[in-house]
């Protein structure tokens, strides 16, 4: 049942349009003055209003911009007498659906007042799926700002810094790294920080694509253009249009698309396959790969020039085991990630340990699953050694002897930071229980976190 509103100073067809409604099955609030009609419309919305014109009090008018204003998923229709019919053509102008002349039949509005809340139910559909994108976009935005990519390292505090430089620009950028890394989370970090935010990012990840099939979903095709192509395909150019590109392993891809890839960067144009219309967008390129692009240069299997155009300015994400002193930062996030409604579990001091020895080839992503794994794995509270794959405890088991001389105070130094960084994820960062698990007292453990950079990360009141 819908909400209609109908004001007009004639008694007679004001009670004739509500009641009209009434049998269609609605809701009708009927007012004879403006100003009372006006009030009404600023306290609650309604998917019609039919209004007169000529009203005493406010008019017409002002009920139609008012109430487009602040209840804009609503429908106004306004009422006009014989011969005002320019009245209600300015009044459509600004805003308003449809008008209805005097006299009128109970045909007339019933077929109008239908289709107007036809078209209200489309309105109220686009208000909410605004919204919806609205919030998505600000759930995105939330999600991609440097809260997300963990780490206080002073590898990672040069990532975030060169983050802030270069999503104030516009220029291209190389990110490069390992496997497992975050190059994608990088990427969507600068996006989302950048003057394109509200615009689109588009993601291709161009190793999953063969030659001929990655070009086409690059740049789009045309019906007709080779086999199976049955209709117009726009490609992620077009799609990133006012937005973002990102271009995951970029190293991958043939020789005919670096060459129309590296127009596009010079000339911000292109032509869909098997088209002839030139086509411009305004599009940013991010790109990333885990390859070594110069040595691919030297082999003649990557080109040079695109090479410089896409590395106007690059940047390095650190491997796992370059940067260990994040590792419990991460464990932390990934707990507390995949706790979901339940209690975050607690990490034995002696499994992260074995974390921080680990070597990591799979990167934060292999360090992810771990911990997604052991959660799983761990029926109780807390997760312990035997909740964690062989591959990182064999590791530790099966590591070589000393085959020379090492430096005896920095290797303690980096197993007693190991082990209260394993007692303040224990005892979730509440130092007096962590001081305890090391039968040490809060003092001595306060120093022991400022001398070894520890951070303190007990959730705040």
């Amino acid at each position: 049942m819908a909400r209609i509103l109908v004001v007009d100073d004639h008694k007679t067809t004001a009670d004739s349009i509500a009641q009209i409604g009434q049998r269609l099955g609605h809701e009708v609030s009927v007012f004879y003055d403006g100003t009372e009609a006006l009030a009404a419309v600023e306290q609650q919305p309604y998917d019609v209003v039919v209004t007169d014109l000529r009203l005493p009090g406010a008019s017409g008018m002002d009920i139609l911009s008012r109430g487009m204003t602040i209840h804009p998923e609503g429908v106004v229709m306004v009422i006009t007498a014989y011969g005002s019919i320019e009245k209600a053509v300015e009044a459509m102008r600004k805003g308003a659906f449809d008008f209805i002349s005097k006299p009128f039949t109970i045909d007339e509005i019933k077929v109008k007042l239908e289709k107007a809340l036809g078209q209200a139910s489309v309105q109220q559909e686009m208000v909410r799926m605004r919204a919806s994108l609205a919030a998505l976009h600000d759930d995105e935005t939330r999600r991609y700002n440097f809260n997300e990519i963990v780490g206080k390292s002073a590898a990672m505090q040069k990532v975030f810094d060169t983050i802030r430089k270069v999503a104030a620009s516009d220029a291209s950028v190389l990110i490069l790294g390992e496997s497992g890394t975050g190059k994608e989370l990088v990427a969507r970090a600068i996006h989302y920080n950048s003057q394109r935010t509200d615009g689109p990012f588009i993601r291709a990840h161009c190793a999953a694509y063969a030659e001929g099939v990655l070009e086409s979903e690059l740049f789009g095709h045309e019906k007709g253009s080779f086999t199976g192509a049955v209709a117009r395909k726009i490609g992620r150019f077009e799609q990133a249009h006012g937005g973002t590109l990102f271009l995951d392993e970029i190293g991958d891809i043939s020789h005919n698309v670096q060459v129309k890839l590296l127009r596009f960067l010079q000339e911000k144009e292109f032509e869909r396959v098997g088209g002839t219309q030139t086509i411009s967008v305004d599009v940013r390129i991010l790109s990333a790969t885990n390859q070594d692009l110069k040595e691919l240069i030297g082999k003649r299997t990557f080109r040079e020039d695109l090479y410089y155009r896409l590395n106007v300015i690059s940047l390095f994400l650190p491997p796992l085991r370059e940067r260990s002193d994040d590792i419990a930062m991460l464990v932390e996030h990934f707990l507390r990630q995949y706790a979901g409604r339940e209690p975050v579990k607690k990490l034995d001091p002696e499994a992260m340990i074995l974390l921080t020895k680990y070597h990591w080839p799979g990167n934060i992503r292999e360090l992810q699953n771990v911990i997604e794994r052991a959660t799983v794995l761990a029926q109780g509270d807390r997760i312990t050694v035997d909740h964690l794959p062989q591959d990182i405890t064999g590791a530790i088991a099966t590591a070589p002897r000393l085959t020379g001389p090492i430096n005896f105070d920095a290797e303690i130094e980096k197993y007693e930071k190991e082990l209260i960084q394993g007692a303040l994820i224990e005892s979730d960062y509440v130092k007096a229980r962590a001081a305890t698990l090391l039968g040490i007292d809060r003092n001595r453990l306060r120093y022991k976190m400022e001398k070894y950079g520890i951070e303190d990360l007990a959730p705040t009141k």
